[in-house]
């Protein structure tokens, strides 16, 4: 159990040695994934979501809160990538946290974009969680289901297997994505269906000596040995650290296998403008406001750090 006074002294912690903590991601994105994967390396990052809840949640007892979740992620090949996930929570005006679980995530690299108009990745995720769990890593199905429930005692922990379709492609320095989610619960088989969409530019500082065709860093890019390109020589024309991101998300639910349907009165739907900042070619920080565009949705403030091996 955690007090106010505990969740306070932990948010200060974090943000106090942010710079030290590790980071992973895909190019800055929250709930998103694109096509990138780097051979080899392993990232770390802490995550932070601060939330303001919906009306409709607060009439659910739920008051504002601080939701953490760290993860590890190792780049097995050029098209796989797996990693590990932990989440707890405190809730700061009911003086109540919990640690709530884990996921076990795993992404592969189907199709590229010289075989296909854009890359083509697929997606497993198995979570084991608490049902009180309140990491926003995704939004799916209803808050306010249009249907009858059945009266049953709700189980303690919730167990998905969560898959994806990620669609995503270059452009430049640009990098657009577009998710659909659906996690089934295997219990009932019930799934429930959302959506995630994203935009981010990176804007790369030029380093002198850099051959300006080479920025900024592309994943491809040869004879690169920067954190975020797959080069082999021990040469580098080009530099993430200092390196500016900016983009956004728009992402949400769109009903269940019960009832596929958008009622955005209904359901949570998000738009997050986001910034990135490389604080060096290997650490990174990253900024969200999720904006809630529905009455079922919360407000919220994130931060993501992190270190890529």
């Amino acid at each position: 159990m955690f007090n106010k006074k505990v969740a306070s002294w932990f948010w200060m912690i974090v943000l106090a040695h942010s710079s030290y903590q590790c980071f992973a991601g895909t190019d800055g994105y929250f709930t998103t994934y694109n096509h990138h994967v780097e051979k080899g390396e392993v990232e770390l990052m802490l995550m932070n979501d601060y939330t303001a809840p919906s009306k409709f949640k607060r009439e659910e007892r739920q008051g504002e809160y601080f939701s953490h979740m760290l993860e590890l992620e190792y780049g097995v090949s050029e098209r796989f990538s797996t990693e590990f996930m932990v989440e707890w929570f405190e809730d700061t005006e009911k003086g109540h946290g919990k640690f709530t679980g884990f996921r076990w995530e795993n992404r592969y690299l189907l199709l590229t974009d010289e075989q296909f108009p854009f890359n083509v990745m697929v997606y497993g995720e198995y979570e084991d969680l608490h049902a009180e769990t309140r990491f926003k890593m995704e939004t799916s199905g209803w808050i306010d289901p249009p249907y009858k429930q059945t009266e049953s005692e709700e189980p303690d922990r919730e167990r998905i297997m969560e898959t994806r379709l990620i669609l995503s492609k270059d452009f430049g320095s640009i990098n657009a994505a577009f998710n659909t989610i659906h996690e089934t619960d295997v219990s009932d088989g019930t799934t429930a269906f959302g959506y995630s969409f994203g935009v981010i530019r990176h804007v790369h500082p030029m380093n002198h000596g850099a051959d300006k065709n080479h920025c900024p860093c592309q994943h491809s890019m040869k004879n690169c040995q920067c954190a975020h390109c797959n080069g082999t020589s021990d040469q580098c024309t080009c530099k993430m650290g200092g390196s500016v991101g900016l983009g956004f998300e728009l992402f949400g639910g769109v009903g269940d296998s019960k009832k596929f349907d958008i009622r955005p009165s209904r359901q949570e739907h998000y738009l997050g403008p986001i910034l990135v900042y490389h604080i060096s070619p290997r650490v990174m920080t990253h900024l969200q406001f999720g904006i809630g565009l529905s009455r079922a949705s919360d407000n919220l403030v994130r931060l993501n750090v992190g270190y890529e091996f």
